[in-house]
């Protein structure tokens, strides 16, 4: 998923280049898809056996590859090679269990590992382990991982502006997307916290924009006092809800909320990319089933960016925790530190496709 950042980049550098991502599942419909830029086609993977890839490598033919695979696929790998087609790793990991594995093949792995120009290992530890399999040192370096949250989410200036006044200092937080099935355990965490806290603003989004006149309808019966963002109402002091149920707000609300929790990470859904969050000064909060963002939760919360909550009294706790201002702008410095390091490898990336295109002379 930080690949479409990494071709928009390439795109206004290098308009000449056309891209090809392949997965090996391949869906439509995943949002990776509408997130690819015009001058990109999304294909399934060829079968890692000789007749598909031979196949697909010359239909395709392709000036240079990008692995950012996890898995090794040796008739891939291979063929690419002997077509001379340079290859760069990216993101490369090799975590420990899976270097054991590789041990029982070391000149399968040691040849593989051989064919990549460059490999730009995610950790110091994966690194070691590519070396230890044979590959190049002087090839292997550790740059961390691809800068994932792309360009900061766009918000009317003048609306931030207007919010924020209205708002007037009061304490916000943000349930970002949530599920129809989530609602409850956000609305119990709050009420919790609101008995501590009696100024503090929920700013509850819900996954499906539709659903806000009924949503808002259901929490005025239970006995909140709420206001709705698709009506134009304003959040004054006496609202404790306001119904985020304009779609394409989402960068609005991340500079409004220094604490969010992202939304279907408690369901399994389909979460929101923490890092739209984090790159706008949002610390980060989210449940024990971040689905396919998984990753970067984890990395997030290694850093100190984020935090994993497992039900309502954990999430009703770190909420409270984080309403202390040095406490939420800490996760967010963190954040800004992952993101700024993805940017840096970025970059190193994009330098090496530009040496590696102009050396073959394209």
């Amino acid at each position: 998923m930080a690949l479409p950042e990494l071709f928009s980049r390439l795109q206004v550098e290098r308009d000449d280049l056309n891209f090809l991502i392949t997965t090996t599942r391949y869906n439509p419909k995943h949002r990776l898809d509408a997130l690819l830029p015009g001058n990109t086609r999304h294909q399934y993977a060829p079968y890692d056996v000789p007749q598909a890839v031979e196949a697909f490598l010359a239909h395709w033919k392709p000036d240079i590859a990008l692995w950012s695979d996890h898995d090794l696929h040796p008739a891939l790998i291979t063929a690419t090679a002997e077509a001379n087609i340079p290859q760069i790793m990216i993101d490369a990991r090799m975590p420990d269990d899976v270097q054991h594995r590789w041990r029982w093949r070391p000149g399968m792995a040691r040849n593989l590992l051989r064919c990549f120009s460059n490999i730009l290992a995610a950790d110091g530890q994966s690194a070691r382990n590519f070396r230890r399999l044979g590959a190049d040192p002087d090839k292997v370096e550790v740059t961390g991982f691809l800068q994932e949250g792309g360009a900061p989410l766009p918000c009317v200036q003048g609306e931030r502006d207007h919010m924020a006044s209205v708002l007037a200092a009061r304490p916000v937080w943000l349930a970002a997307e949530v599920s129809a099935e989530e609602e409850e355990t956000v609305l119990a965490a709050y009420r919790q916290v609101i008995r501590r806290s009696h100024r503090l603003l929920l700013i509850l989004v819900p996954a499906d924009p539709e659903r806000g006149s009924i949503l808002a309808e259901n929490l005025r019966d239970e006995g909140w006092i709420v206001a709705r963002r698709s009506v134009d109402d304003d959040p004054g002091p006496e609202v404790q809800i306001l119904v985020g149920d304009q779609a394409g707000e989402m960068g609005l609300w991340y500079r409004l909320a220094p604490v969010t929790l992202i939304g279907q990470t408690f369901d399994g859904g389909e979460p929101r990319n923490p890092h739209e969050a984090a790159a706008l000064g949002s610390a980060i909060l989210f449940g024990a089933h971040p689905a396919r963002f998984a990753e970067r939760f984890n990395r997030l919360a290694e850093a100190g960016a984020a935090r994993r909550v497992h039900d309502t009294a954990k999430l009703a706790a770190e909420v409270e925790h984080l309403l202390a201002p040095d406490k939420a702008a800490g996760m967010a410095t963190a954040a800004w530190e992952v993101s700024t390091a993805g940017a840096e490898v970025t970059d190193r990336v994009t330098s090496l496709i530009h040496t590696t295109l102009d050396a073959r002379g394209i």
